[in-house]
């Protein structure tokens, strides 16, 4: 393995920027949620869950709004008038070139201040984009050769997200799994190095948090009978998800009828909320009160229902916005809801974990990164190692089916 002093340094560097990136970007929305739902201004603070449950259901539907007017007009202006954005793959490609600084920077930005109003999409593209865009600022004041800077993205990019969910090892896996698709000491070493330094950053600045406490982690054999089930239950789920949302937008987001498009149906997404209002945001709400058991199986089910159904919204609309947390949370709800059938008919299972095991087999087929979605779920919610084997299980068992199933399935027609 050779690394040259001078892309070890940009690789420091960028670690660096990439957790002020999301140290930024986390008090941004912070501070907008707290704001548009009139919440923590003062005194102790809340989480987003009991913010949103307290604000006024008029309230709610009126930030919804200013939320869609936010995505119709923001979207639009970027996509008319900016430059071209440039995706994660095509910035390594052609790594010289990299990604437009302003426009991403105008995207990201506008990303995370619609998930503070309520988007019910995830925030995590945000601080990756942006986090890339640096990369590519420095990549053109220091001339790295094309290997390197192409690296460099892609490290830039997994920091990013390393950054906002506290997820390092997590972090370097999704460098390697979806972005690099390679694993080699000098590719490990970069992604490893960003992300640990991303975390410290943030770290320092936030505090060692975690995202999810799970109040009855319980592992036992039937546990794992279940993980393997779900496994094969979860795929048909997960392609019908797929399929929704790639029917989605219905417009261009450079054509001026997405403006009121958006308002209409972020008016929409108002009126779920002022009922079901933990599906806003990007859905953490619904994994803390499933990790939590703080639901039954049929409020379980048409929270997912509602969920899906914003999300769909909001992709229709132009949003922009990551599927981690949103597709955690489908999976987590619809395991938690079957764990309660599970348990009236055969030995008993801790809900919290079967929803975790939820969470990780519909991330990891839904995103396509099963690897990631595994350590990503012990990071999140600090759990024993002994919760990898059931976490494995559902994994494998759910590629299995995708592949095995309805990948030949598929293929024979």
């Amino acid at each position: 393995m050779q690394i040259c002093f001078r892309f070890f340094i940009s690789l420091l560097i960028i670690g660096v920027v990439a957790g002020l990136v999301g140290f930024a970007l986390t008090e941004l929305m912070h501070f907008v949620q707290h704001h548009a739902f009139d919440y923590s201004l003062h005194g102790e603070s809340l989480p987003f869950r009991l913010g949103v449950e307290q604000a006024a259901p008029s309230r709610r539907w009126w930030v919804l709004l200013l939320c869609g007017v936010s995505v119709g007009f923001g979207w639009y202006t970027i996509q008319r008038y900016g430059a071209k954005l440039v995706g994660f793959k095509a910035a390594m490609a052609a790594p010289q070139q990299g990604m437009p600084f302003f426009t991403t920077i105008s995207h990201a930005l506008l990303q995370i201040v619609t998930v503070g109003l309520g988007s019910p999409l995830g925030r995590e593209t945000a601080p990756r984009e942006m986090s890339a865009a640096f990369a590519t600022l420095w990549i053109r004041k220091i001339k790295l050769n094309d290997d390197d800077a192409a690296l460099l993205i892609a490290c830039a990019a997994g920091a990013g997200l390393a950054a906002v969910y506290n997820v390092p090892l997590a972090a370097t896996i999704f460098i390697l799994e979806t972005l690099v698709v390679a694993i080699n000491a000098r590719a490990v070493f970069a992604a490893l190095l960003t992300s640990v330094t991303a975390t410290m950053v943030v770290r320092y600045t936030l505090g060692d948090l975690v995202q999810y406490h799970l109040s009855n982690p319980e592992i036992n054999q039937p546990l794992l009978w279940f993980a393997l089930l779900f496994g094969l239950l979860i795929t048909p789920l997960v392609k019908l998800f797929r399929y929704t949302t790639a029917l989605v937008p219905f417009l261009p987001r450079a054509d001026k009828r997405i403006i009121p498009l958006a308002m209409l149906l972020f008016s929409l997404i108002g009126a779920v909320a002022i009922f079901f209002p933990d599906v806003l945001g990007n859905g953490k709400a619904g994994n803390q009160l499933v990790f939590a058991g703080l639901l039954n199986w049929h409020e379980g089910l048409v929270l997912l229902l509602m969920k899906w159904l914003v999300v769909l919204l909001a992709l229709a609309a132009g949003a922009y916005g990551g599927l981690i947390t949103p597709s955690m949370m489908l999976g987590s709800i619809l395991a938690f809801s079957l764990a309660f059938g599970w348990n009236d008919f055969l030995p008993s299972i801790s809900t919290e974990s079967a929803a975790l095991i939820g969470a990780t087999a519909f991330l990891a087929i839904s995103l396509k990164m099963p690897l990631t979605a595994i350590v990503f779920a012990l990071e999140l919610t600090r759990s024993s190692a002994a919760m990898l084997l059931p976490l494995a299980l559902a994994v494998a068992s759910a590629w299995a089916a995708e592949k095995c199933l309805f990948d030949k399935a598929k293929t024979a027609l």
